[in-house]
């Protein structure tokens, strides 16, 4: 059955004098800057796959694609920021312990009003077993720095996507810099798993040749420029959806202009939520199975209209 809500909040909606709601999930009425001047308007429709968000700051279109032989299932997000606003960054379900109180994504998203969350490095549990967790930052504050040799034959092979306050995005080899160097360039997450897909528009042919050939659940990111993102994620291992390796999606963000792009955990750990829903399917009986609980979601937005933690799915 075809789902689908259209909010706008009321108190803005007042203040404005009313407005004219869009047509059948159309976007309203944007300003200049490709933004709404007031107010939140979502959009869901899990039947067609068509997912939309907006606000003064932040623009989202999420679309659910398809293809029979091999047969996938996989989701586009892309991502509009305004400038001056927080850009994707990573999210914690307890700041005070980046390696503790793991959740269930889409309650986390709740948790934190999230609007849309992909699973990130799912550093924490290499964190937990002492193993080589790659250079691991939060929020500034430095969590892991034992990685692995560039080339290394390890899969994850520990890369690292940076981000930085100003909505920049780069991603480097595993030991290219060091943690300090991270910090001193003002880095505020970075993000170890791996490999990088992208890096000034060229896909890392290496390193798609070397690893993650396996057909299984996939998530990566990538940023075209400053404010302009794309979250994908591949469902994997169901009838519906084979999975891929991971040049699938470096492939589809090349496509979409992104000049750099990354690689992040996939199988059980990849998920993609909106609005506090979790849009993949990950088993072919159970509809309402969750991706394995993390401490933490890479995430774009802030909203008051998700539903709360302990909602029903």
């Amino acid at each position: 059955m075809k789902r689908w809500m259209v909010f706008w909040l009321a108190v803005m909606l007042l203040l404005t004098g009313g407005a004219v709601l869009a047509d059948e999930g159309d976007f309203p009425a944007l300003n200049d800057a490709g933004f709404l001047d007031s107010g939140e308007f979502v959009f869901e429709d899990e039947e067609n796959g068509v997912w939309r968000y907006a606000s003064p700051e932040l623009w989202i279109e999420i679309i659910r694609k398809t293809q029979k032989k091999p047969v996938q299932t996989w989701y586009e997000a892309e991502i509009r920021c305004a400038e001056g606003s927080q850009g994707p960054h990573m999210i914690a379900n307890n700041p005070e312990s980046w390696t503790n109180y793991a959740a269930y994504p889409y309650k986390l998203a709740r948790k934190t009003g999230t609007v849309l969350a992909v699973s990130g490095d799912y550093a924490y549990q290499r964190i937990l077993q002492k193993t080589r967790a790659g250079i691991v930052i939060r929020a500034g504050e430095l969590l892991s720095e034992r990685t692995w040799p560039k080339n290394s034959s390890h899969f994850p092979n520990l890369d690292c996507l940076a981000l930085f306050p100003d909505g920049e995005w780069k991603v480097y080899d595993s030991d290219e810099m060091t943690a300090q160097e991270y910090l001193q360039a003002g880095a505020v997450d970075v993000l170890a798993f791996g490999p990088w897909l992208i890096r000034d528009g060229e896909l890392n042919k290496k390193a798609l040749k070397k690893y993650g050939k396996s057909q299984a659940q996939r998530v990566a990111v990538g940023m075209v420029e400053k404010g302009h993102y794309w979250f994908m994620m591949l469902e994997g291992r169901i009838t519906r959806s084979r999975g891929a390796g991971i040049s699938f999606l470096a492939k589809l963000l090349q496509e979409k202009g992104c000049s750099v792009a990354m690689n992040l955990d996939g199988g059980q750990t990849a998920s993609i939520v909106f609005m506090g829903h979790q849009l993949c399917k990950m088993d072919n009986k159970k509809r309402n199975l969750s991706s394995r609980r993390t401490p933490d979601i890479l995430g774009v937005g802030v909203s008051e209209l998700l539903p709360q933690v302990d909602d029903p799915w």
